[in-house]
């Protein structure tokens, strides 16, 4: 048998919070457990996570004197009423090495089944897994073992096989022999773990009647954790199912662990208050709280302290638009030993994330992931039954929509379709995708069943408000007001700018980036206008490319978000070179700069593929020797359109002609251009010329105002011009010419004092002669201004 220093030497580090994970976040878990956190988590939360964080009040350091049977009390304080599992594995370790060497088969049957902990799964470690079930089956099989004792290690081991086939059979028939045993203590704890076995969307009601079961042999039982685990169980099944009075219940169980300090189930309520808040669009604040838990849980030794922080981030960078920032630490992570066996919601996670950043060769290497498929073909249908398992069909759905998957969005939709009604929770609702209706719609547009897919849309509009998951509400009124406005019928798409409005304002309520909607690849059945196919739609699409702003690509007057600067820095490169070849060493360089990584080929060649796929067939970007096209017109980009309007009124006079040209053209700046793309020389003269032309236009049009007597216009216009250009004395001379027409001399004179006070401090020069002639003009009132 080994060691304490053997089993727990090389245990203790499955229980730390992912490092870059924290560091990517910019949040670190200190030792002190609050120390480096950001304060933005609520008082509650906090107060919470400080009174779990406590260590053991009545257990002490075992020594000498201490007998076996003291080892295996303290062991079980610290597991059922304090809940600090590492130090219950700590004094039953040290039990059963001392009642092994001293041949004691009751106090080895108890430290082993101590071993097991209040969870299910709990060791992580192959290695180190099969040790501790090892000595349970032998202790079981012991004749000196007493017979409740043997059952309740048979039943542990039960649940873990069963835990790892993902079934249920064995602990259910464990159950009713605990029932008939008598044992209020001993049924409880087995009712607890076959709780823990039955966590697929298809348990929900016989989770419910165990967890209830468990608060009625609770009241029989003299171990305070025995209720809190009834009333934690209880809360997390009315969260899965989508239970209104969910909140309620998780109030009850808070007003309880003020009453009865429990580390490892105040953690589950913490994570659970964690969600809460996603849902209530308070993400930044979730992030924080996101991080305490992961103290917290890694303080009391719980397995899944790194994978419920890594799920909770997933899911808040997920609303935010910023997934494919997680990729390299997925990527890292997707293989970790600390991940629960029958949790793949990480391949799926890595699918999105992977989209999201243009890497489509790695999406689809982690979708064939999905189920353990390997070579055999399984796929998502062999997924187990977990709590995992509507996190990761969710991703499957999302991953499916993106990388329009016609055969995997067909999957998703047969498997999620009898569980449409239920929230897409992890774990113990530690975290919220939202409704499932959301992740049935994406997959019936996927496969091309409009109908479908807009009724399933509504649905989870509708079931989002009723969560009160107000991100998840938000994308789905994006994602049913982009179904309506490219499949819907006219009274349809005339509802959809009034969602699509409404989706964006709630986005910028959340701070959250909605996604791109990618170009369909195939025919919709039962299309309500089935005269035009998605093909005949791509062909005849209006396509617009934006950089006088943040990038991004309009189809058919829906804007498309480009996620990623890198991506938004190729689009911009191909886009302000449109028609011409872009060798692909250029883009490389303009991309990367100085610090070029071994695969900026391939992922250059992934970043054009996304493009295309949102450009479509009608604007493709077209490989030609060692570079690339954009098979686009100069027009169809803002910057050239906003030239081709400039320069087209020449560089004489202005005129009334030119009032309406000129304004479509500054009309096209939306924010600074070139502002969301990687820093490079030749994006500062990009930008730089871009400005000058803007600045051109805003004088010409200034000087058309004038001329057609719309001096109130050229004021408007030329102020803002004044905060941008403090140097351009022609700028200051039209709005002293302006004010002067409105009535104003007072203001004319004012700016004049302002520009003389510019110049001489930033040039020490004074104002040139032209504007000291204007200004001399305006004093006498100059018949000829």
């Amino acid at each position: 048998m080994c060691s304490p220093t053997e089993l727990y030497g090389r245990d203790q580090k499955q229980w730390e919070p992912p490092a870059p994970l924290l560091m990517r976040s910019g949040l670190r878990a200190s030792s002190s457990g609050n120390s480096g956190m950001r304060p933005s988590a609520s008082a509650d939360h906090q107060a919470g996570c400080r009174r779990s964080l406590r260590g053991p009040k009545t257990t002490t350091q075992p020594s000498t004197r201490t007998t076996v049977t003291d080892l295996i009390a303290q062991g079980r304080h610290a597991l059922w009423t304090e809940g600090d599992l590492r130090e219950a594995r700590r004094r039953f370790e040290e039990a059963w090495t001392r009642a092994d060497r001293e041949n004691l088969p009751r106090e080895r049957a108890e430290s082993a089944l101590g071993l097991g902990g209040i969870w299910v799964h709990e060791y992580r470690e192959d290695v180190l897994r099969a040790r501790i079930l090892a000595r349970q089956e032998w202790c079981a099989q012991q004749p000196g073992t007493p017979c409740g004792l043997a059952l309740a290690l048979r039943a542990r081991v039960a649940a873990e096989r069963d835990y790892l086939d993902g079934t249920h059979d064995r602990v259910l028939e464990a159950l009713d022999q605990a029932r008939r045993a008598g044992d209020p203590q001993l049924l409880a704890t087995v009712l607890s773990l076959a709780h823990h076995c039955l966590l697929g969307p298809q348990h929900g009601a016989l989770r419910t009647r165990l967890a209830e079961e468990l608060l009625l042999t609770a009241g029989r039982s003299d171990r305070p954790g025995d209720a809190l685990a009834g009333m934690l169980w209880l809360t997390v099944d009315q969260f899965l199912g989508g239970d209104p009075h969910a909140g309620r219940s998780l109030a009850r169980l808070r007003e309880a662990l003020k009453q009865h300090d429990h580390q490892a189930f105040g953690y589950v309520a913490a994570a659970i208050e964690v969600m809460l808040a996603i849902r209530d669009g308070q993400l930044d604040r979730a992030e924080a709280m996101a991080a305490e838990c992961a103290v917290l849980g890694e303080r009391c030794g719980d397995a899944d302290a790194s994978g419920w922080y890594r799920g909770q981030l997933i899911t808040i960078r997920w609303f935010q638009g910023r997934l494919g920032e997680l990729l390299p630490v997925l990527r890292a992570e997707v293989d970790s030993y600390a991940l629960g066996v029958q949790d793949d919601s990480l391949f799926s996670a890595l699918a999105v994330s992977a989209v999201a950043a243009g890497d489509d060769l790695v999406a689809a290497g982690a979708v064939a992931r999905l189920g353990g498929s390997g070579l055999s073909g399984s796929g998502l249908s062999a997924v187990p039954a977990s709590s995992a398992w509507l996190v990761t069909v969710n991703g499957a759905a999302e991953a499916a929509f993106r990388l329009q998957d016609r055969e995997l969005a067909s999957t998703v939709y047969r498997l999620l379709a009898s569980h449409q009604d239920l929230p897409i929770c992890g774990s113990l609702a530690i975290t919220c995708f939202g409704s499932a209706h959301q992740s049935l719609g994406l997959a019936a547009l996927t496969v091309g069943d409009v109908p479908a897919g807009i009724d399933h849309l509504r649905r989870a509009v509708r079931g989002n408000l009723a969560l009160g998951h107000w991100p998840a509400h938000c994308l789905s009124l994006h994602r049913l007001g982009h179904a309506l406005l490219r499949y819907g019928n006219p009274q349809e798409r005339a509802e959809a700018p009034g969602l699509l409005a409404a989706a964006a304002r709630e986005a910028d309520r959340f701070r959250m980036v909605l996604p791109a909607q990618p170009s369909p690849t195939s025919t919709p059945a039962r299309n309500p206008r089935p005269a035009t196919t998605s093909t005949d739609i791509a062909m005849s699409a209006d396509i617009r490319i934006r950089l006088l702003g943040p990038a991004g690509i309009v189809v058919d007057g829906v804007a498309q978000v480009i996620p990623g600067r890198r991506r938004r820095t190729v689009l911009s490169v191909l886009a302000l070179n449109a028609g011409e070849l872009v060798g692909a060493d250029r883009l490389v360089d303009i991309v990367w700069g100085d610090k070029v990584p071994r695969t900026a080929a391939n992922t250059l060649q992934s970043h054009v593929s996304y493009l295309r796929r949102v450009l479509g067939p009608a604007a493709r970007i077209i490989s030609q020797g060692q570079g690339y096209v954009l098979d686009l017109p100069r027009t169809a980009v803002d910057a050239g359109l906003a030239e081709h309007l400039i320069r087209a009124q020449g560089d004489g006079p202005p005129t009334a002609a030119g009032v309406r040209p000129l304004t479509e053209a500054l009309a096209l700046w939306h924010g600074e251009p070139l502002g969301d793309v990687e820093s490079h020389p030749w994006f500062e003269v990009q930008a730089q010329h871009l400005g000058q032309l803007r600045l051109r236009a805003t004088k010409m049009l200034a000087r058309a105002h004038l001329l057609t007597r719309q001096s109130a216009r050229a004021v408007d216009l030329l102020t803002p011009a004044v905060r941008e250009h403090p140097l351009d004395e022609q700028v200051y001379e039209l709005l002293m010419l302006a004010y002067y027409r409105q009535g104003l001399a007072g203001r004319a004179l004012t700016v004049f004092e302002n520009v003389r006070t510019v110049l001489a401090s930033e040039l020490g020069a004074d104002p040139s002669g032209p504007l000291r002639d204007l200004h001399t003009a305006i004093l006498r009132q100059d018949p000829a201004l």
